[in-house]
């Protein structure tokens, strides 16, 4: 099996309510609810389990590891977006060919997806090599946590370096083995749907309604710590002009009967106050199926470093 070499760890609100809530913060309160998608107790728990995580990785503790990552682990990293890296390539990666000096963490939000299975996003700061090449900086982080006979295991990463690229050896991608095709063709038409309302400044509320739950929430890698409301998502913008939306490598993976998350690179061009705001942004969207309709609940979303 060929090696996928991959940082340890290693989405945008759709255009311009990312923006706005990033660069309007003050003008009120309502631009900063507090958060509806956290629990206090549970993030604390899982606050300890990342750190126990990275803790072992640290120490290379391969008893440990072994206990903590799931047979149906898998990475996707925002900047490699069409394959993601199985359990045993990543195994291989954490225990022989990593080098780490340091790993710290900050602004867990732990989310509670049903009894057996939570979502946590938080920002890892390592400092490493892997053979030989630099792998240091600040990584935007959702992670999945699923009981397993009383103890948690992770279950899959979604991963996106902030602030700078990083540089990669050409390397043959093993084929994706957590891919649902046919979910992510059914979850894909309705993402797009979704920007299509958007492209048209948010007009159609019916259908932005059918597809995103009350419950939904926005998580930002700018802003980690704070959550936008559905009730602030997806409001029209006078300022803000989107001029295309293009959307590539959607993966959906079946979390529970009635659950999906899905990962896919949004590249948008669009302008605000007569500013560039273009860009590409890694998505990770979990979405709920309910009364037989999939809605959306949470996106957690990270502008993609550009390459120099």
């Amino acid at each position: 099996m060929p090696r996928f070499l991959l940082p340890l760890s290693c989405a945008l609100l759709i255009g311009f309510i990312y923006l706005t809530a990033q660069t309007e913060p003050e003008q009120s309160p309502r631009q900063s609810p507090p958060s509806t998608d956290s629990n206090p107790s549970l993030t604390e728990q899982f606050r300890q389990l990342e750190q126990q995580f990275a803790d072992v990785i640290l120490h290379k503790d391969t008893g440990a590891l072994e206990r903590l990552v799931g047979p149906e682990y898998t990475l996707r990293v925002a900047d490699v977006p069409q394959s993601s890296l199985p359990r045993a390539i990543w195994m291989d990666n954490a225990l022989h060919r990593l080098k780490p000096e340091s790993v710290g963490q900050r602004d867990h939000v732990a989310r509670k997806l049903t009894d057996d299975l939570t979502v946590v996003s938080v920002v890892w700061t390592t400092k490493a090599t892997t053979d030989g090449r630099d792998f240091s900086g600040d990584f935007y982080i959702v992670d999945f946590w699923k009981r397993k006979d009383g103890d948690r295991q992770i279950i899959a990463r979604y991963s996106t370096p902030m602030g700078k690229s990083l540089e990669r050896p050409p390397v043959q991608l093993p084929p994706p083995t957590d891919i649902d095709p046919t979910l992510t063709e059914q979850i894909r038409q309705l993402e797009q749907e979704l920007s299509e309302v958007a492209l048209h400044g948010f007009k159609d509320t019916r259908t932005v309604e059918r597809l995103v739950a009350p419950e939904f929430t926005l998580r930002m890698s700018d802003a980690p710590g704070q959550s936008i409301p559905r009730d602030l998502w997806g409001q029209p913008s006078s300022t803000y002009r989107i001029e295309s939306f293009e959307e590539r490598y959607h993966a959906a993976r079946q979390l529970a009967d009635d659950l999906a998350v899905v990962s896919l690179l949004l590249t948008q061009k669009a302008t605000r106050d007569g500013l560039d705001r273009s860009g590409d942004f890694y998505l990770v969207d979990i979405w709920k199926k309910k009364a037989g309709r999939w809605q959306m609940i949470a996106r957690y979303s990270s502008p993609v470093p550009r390459k120099v």
